[in-house]
């Protein structure tokens, strides 16, 4: 008996990898989809510190004030870009900081577009502190890719 189940037990498997195989090389990947939603109304550029600060968290605020300064002043001017830094430990800021979910040093964008509101935090700049430029690009470009609608 327990031989006849080993049996069943081994044939049961080669079936499954059988039509998990024949699954897999039928399968077809649909073309890519046409992703842009259109341009932005605003995008929002929220920075979250803590007290006290550390040089990693205010490099990375100046560095994003400078990329957002620099790369979107006519934005910025005109109201379709916004920078805020905003302090996690102020009373005052538990709005703003439920809103966007923070809780430690954090970047976040909010790209809005017609009433609503689809906020993303921007996590890799943490992996490139200390390097302006490619720190200043990956920003500067997640604000284009928002303000165009190809997030």
């Amino acid at each position: 008996m327990n031989m006849v189940i080993k049996t069943l037990s081994h044939i049961l498997l080669v079936c499954l990898a059988l039509s998990l195989m024949v699954g897999c090389a039928s399968s077809t990947t649909p073309p890519p989809s046409d992703t842009s939603l259109g341009p932005a109304d605003r995008v929002d550029i929220v920075y979250f510190y803590s007290t006290p600060r550390c040089s990693r968290c205010i490099y990375a605020e100046n560095q994003t004030r400078y990329t957002v300064e620099t790369c979107f002043a006519d934005e910025l001017a005109s109201g379709k870009v916004t920078f805020q830094v905003v302090n996690l430990r102020d009373e005052e800021n538990a709005t703003i900081i439920n809103k966007y979910g923070a809780y430690i040093p954090s970047l976040f964008i909010n790209t809005i577009r017609d009433g609503t509101e689809d906020i993303k935090e921007v996590r890799d700049i943490w992996l490139i502190l200390g390097n302006d430029e490619a720190f200043t690009e990956a920003v500067r470009s997640k604000i284009e890719k928002s303000l165009k609608g190809e997030e």
